[in-house]
C-alpha cells in the first residue's frame, strides 16, 4: 500500500542520518512504501525491490543494517537502482537515468557513502 510521507513511522530517524532527505524522498518499510507523489515504474520495481528484501532479512534487522552499515546500504541500493534500470527500455532514458541513480547513490540521501564515478562503475555492471 502508497501511504503519505507524513506516515512513515522513522522519518525523524532517517532524516537525522541522511541530511539529503527531501519531501521526494520515498520510503520502502514493509508493507508499505511512503511518498506523496505518484511513482512510476522502474521507481516502483527499486521500491519492491526493498520490500523484498525486507521481507527476506526481516524489517527490524533490515533498518538497523540500513542505518548503521554503509556496505548493506550500499548493497541494497545498488540491488534496487539496477532493477529499475534494467525495466527501462529505451536505452537513452536508461542512461539519463543512471547518471540520476549514481548522482543520488553517491550524495548525502545516502551519507555520501561511495564516489559518483564509482556509482556510475558499479551501476553499469550487472550484479
Amino acid at each position: 500500500m502508497i501511504k503519505s510521507q507524513k506516515e512513515f513511522p522513522l522519518f525523524d530517524q532517517y532524516k537525522a542520518k541522511f541530511p539529503g532527505i527531501t519531501e521526494h524522498t520515498i520510503f520502502a518499510y514493509s508493507p508499505d512504501i511512503y511518498t506523496d507523489f505518484k511513482l512510476t515504474p522502474d521507481l516502483l520495481i527499486h521500491e519492491n525491490v526493498h520490500l523484498v528484501q525486507q521481507e527476506e532479512i526481516g524489517r527490524d534487522l533490515w533498518v538497523e543494517k540500513f542505518l548503521n552499515d554503509p556496505q548493506f546500504r550500499l548493497d541494497m541500493e545498488l540491488e534496487a537502482y539496477r532493477k529499475q534500470l534494467a525495466s527501462i527500455v529505451d536505452s537513452s532514458k536508461r542512461q539519463k537515468m543512471k547518471l540520476i541513480c549514481a548522482e543520488n547513490l553517491s550524495s548525502d540521501l545516502y551519507d555520501n557513502i561511495i564516489s559518483l564515478s564509482e556509482a556510475f562503475d558499479l551501476l553499469s555492471k550487472n550484479g
